[in-house]
């Protein structure tokens, strides 16, 4: 099984190289697309840029752009959704927006990925699809998942309190208004639930991940989404959050095979050639384990060519 994986690997590798920025630009016209469908779906309220048509050409936008402009359009979308319902729950998200840009992203700005697919995940609600994604990053960047769970949060409030919220209706003043969603975002259970179990997961998976036992990123991904089903399982049952069972299964389902194809495909360790290594210099002795990457062994093929003064042999390597 691990030779067959390996030279699959090989080749997809093999594969992207060769064509990496038309593949690198298919990727994000779909991300890109997948997250301005979702995001018109749940929101809706501005009938002259929701449509199907508008989502294309800006993911097409984005295709041409670095990754980092998709969550940038996804801000730009949602001020413009929201402005339609009140103008100060617009005002309200760009502030949320811009403190999330002046916390993180204008010192990380190629992590800003991790936003828009973290919001995405959870509007789907296969939020486990994001606990494999703590096998590649510090737990610093677990602070940009926060900001796709608080983004999410802000859609679910407006898309339940959007005929309250609206300032056509008057039902409110300016200032209940902003109480009510500043209040329904800081009580909303589900938000609360996902924030906390989902954080306190990808910590979990981090630490474990940099450990150094064997079989790091297996353990840290099963200790991970283990503790993820059972708190959020948990929670719904006694906050009755209105999580989704089926989907939270699905998602389990989907983060099993993507932590799958990331231990095997991505990172890809032997840890049955483990190396224990010392060395030393003036100051210091130094205890290493060193852990192999599994890679495919080169062997080598002879090749004879018959010519018409003799027969010429030559060796070539062959990857098996």
């Amino acid at each position: 099984m691990i030779g067959w994986m390996l030279r699959a690997r090989e080749v997809i590798k093999s594969f992207y190289e060769k064509y990496d920025r038309y593949i690198e630009g298919v990727f994000r016209f779909m991300f890109a697309l997948s997250i301005f469908l979702t995001v018109m779906y749940h929101t809706g309220y501005n009938v002259r840029i929701t449509s199907p048509w508008i989502a294309i050409i800006m993911a097409l936008i984005c295709a041409f752009l670095p990754i980092s402009a998709i969550p940038i359009f996804t801000g730009i979308l949602l001020t413009m959704e929201f402005a339609s319902v009140s103008p100060e729950l617009a005002a309200i998200t760009v502030i949320i927006l811009l403190i999330m840009l002046l916390t993180y992203f204008v010192f990380k700005a190629g992590d800003s990925w991790l936003l828009a697919f973290s919001m995405l995940m959870l509007l789907w609600g296969f939020s486990p699809v994001l606990l494999p994604v703590a096998l590649f990053i510090q737990p610093i960047q677990i602070i940009v998942v926060v900001f796709g769970v608080i983004l999410y949060a802000l859609i679910i409030v407006v898309k339940k309190d959007a005929s309250v919220l609206s300032s056509s209706t008057g039902s409110l003043t300016l200032g209940g208004r902003v109480n009510l969603l500043l209040n329904d975002l800081v009580t909303n259970q589900r938000f609360l639930l996902i924030l906390l179990i989902l954080s306190t997961a990808l910590l979990l998976i981090c630490l474990v991940r940099r450990s150094r036992i064997s079989y790091a990123p297996l353990i840290s991904a099963v200790a991970g989404g283990v503790l993820y089903m059972i708190g959020m399982l948990l929670g719904d049952y006694f906050l009755s959050a209105g999580i989704s069972v089926v989907r939270l299964l699905v998602g389990a389902l989907l983060a099993a095979a993507e932590t799958f194809v990331i231990i095997n495909f991505v990172i890809s360790v032997d840890y049955n050639r483990t190396e224990q290594v010392q060395f030393e210099d003036d100051e210091y002795y130094y205890y290493v384990k060193a852990v192999p990457k599994v890679s495919i062994g080169v062997t080598e093929k002879k090749v004879e060519s018959i010519t018409g003064t003799g027969t010429v042999s030559e060796k070539k390597g062959e990857t098996g």
